[in-house]
């Protein structure tokens, strides 16, 4: 049982509950109610005692790369395009799937896992690979098969990785982008991808509309007025697609989302660093197109922090309209959250704090400075909360970290093997 807190439930009616308890069994939430009547119902063999704290759903991280941690810090002031060009996993002429070793990807990913653990991210998409070091982690994936070449045999892949783990993980296909770094992903590689999406009922994760250059090379090689209407022509516009970045988009390509159904991973700091612009959020919300949100690679972020993710997203807007109204606090929230569970076909498991969901969640120490006084719980979560803030992560009713200390993955070795690795290969 977690009790004491203030529960920030994000359900249909964004209940906020004062003085009050979730009761866990198992991977799932049993009860939600007011402490004094869960404490009367239930004999818990564990209790949290969350007095001076926000109960909340896990974050979702909707759009993230493990890899590029390696180059935190590293070419910070570089276009997108040949920031790209410069990733060591990447050649002038075919796609190269890696030049790291097991050992140097094994490091980098287990920091990033750690790093969303630290920051109340539960749920996180991502790219397939290095299965066992996130299962350890203890996180929540949807996972997307990359595609650039030949769709190549995805089944066994999922089977296999099904049969060694667990339903934490979700899969779905995952073609890089239509062109990026100089490379086009072949049109019937796409329309392949999206014949077998439909056929075993998959999502697709791609990049859409991320850079200038992109829009630009598109226009000149199928007369497209963008990534979109391409996609359209290809038939691959459809609630399957999760569109991440979306930042050049005209107002018919974003008409094409809404009436096809497609989501969006937005990812405001990342196209904010790298000089990428800043995607139409606010038409999007308006379009009541389904808006996830996400931090893309520590290289191009340089951190990932969902609570900075929320309010880039709102501030970015204002700034963008001159308008304090265009995107609000509880928007961010919800994006953040059940709008990023939703996006990833996941919202009847997690996404918010209900009877029967998945029990992830984060409970945010709200005894700081930085937060009192105690005024507007929501505000505070998207305006002034910082990932450090975090004091507990809970994925599938197992703790994950208590009190800042992961408990799945040793912090201390791994930082330690990260940095020989960033020496040996980069120093």
């Amino acid at each position: 049982m977690i009790k004491n807190g203030t529960l920030v439930t994000m359900n249909p009616h964004h209940g906020v509950v004062e003085h009050g308890a979730i009761y866990i069994e198992g991977q799932k939430i049993i009860d939600i109610g007011k402490t004094r009547d869960l404490e009367k119902k239930y004999r818990a063999d564990q209790v949290i005692d969350a007095s001076n704290s926000v109960v909340m759903p896990g974050l979702v991280n909707s759009h993230v790369h493990f890899t590029s941690v390696l180059r935190r810090g590293i070419e910070d002031d570089l276009p997108l395009e040949q920031w790209l060009r410069s990733l060591p996993w990447l050649g002038t002429g075919p796609f190269l799937h890696q030049l790291l070793s097991k050992k140097e990807l094994a490091a980098a990913f287990r920091v990033v896992c750690l790093e969303m653990i630290k920051a109340g991210i539960t749920c996180y998409s991502a790219g397939t690979g290095l299965m066992r070091e996130r299962y350890e982690s203890g996180l929540r994936s949807f996972c997307a098969f990359l595609i650039m070449d030949e769709i190549g045999d995805y089944r066994s892949v999922f089977q296999c990785i099904r049969e060694n783990y667990s339903d934490l993980f979700h899969f779905g296909l995952g073609p890089a982008w239509v062109v990026g770094a100089g490379l086009w992903i072949p049109e019937n590689t796409l329309i392949e991808v999206k014949e077998a999406a439909d056929r075993h009922n998959l999502k697709i994760h791609m990049h859409v509309a991320e850079s200038r250059e992109e829009i630009q090379k598109i226009r000149r090689k199928h007369g497209c007025e963008g990534t979109v209407e391409y996609l359209e022509r290809l038939s691959l516009l459809s609630p399957r697609l999760v569109a991440a970045h979306c930042v050049h988009m005209s107002p018919r390509e974003i008409d094409l989302m809404r009436t096809r159904g497609v989501g969006v991973a937005h990812c405001p700091v990342s196209n904010a660093k790298l000089g990428d612009g800043i995607a139409p959020l606010t038409d999007f919300l308006k379009a009541k197109i389904t808006v996830g949100l996400g931090s893309d690679g520590p290289a191009t972020n340089n951190c990932v922090d969902m609570f900075q993710e929320m309010k880039f997203a709102c501030l970015l807007q204002r700034a963008t309209h001159c308008d304090p109204t265009v995107v609000k606090a509880e928007d961010a929230l919800r994006m953040a959250t059940i709008g990023g569970a939703e996006l990833l076909g996941m919202n009847k498991e997690i996404g918010s704090l209900e009877i029967g969901k998945r029990a992830d969640i984060v409970i945010v120490d709200f005894q700081k400075p930085h937060l009192y006084p105690r005024t507007e719980i929501i505000s505070h979560l998207v305006y002034s909360v910082k990932a450090s803030d975090v004091d507990t992560t809970i994925v599938d009713g197992k703790i994950l970290m208590r009190n800042r200390k992961v408990l799945t993955l040793n912090e201390p070795a791994a930082l330690k093997e990260l940095q020989e690795v960033y020496e040996t290969a980069y120093g």
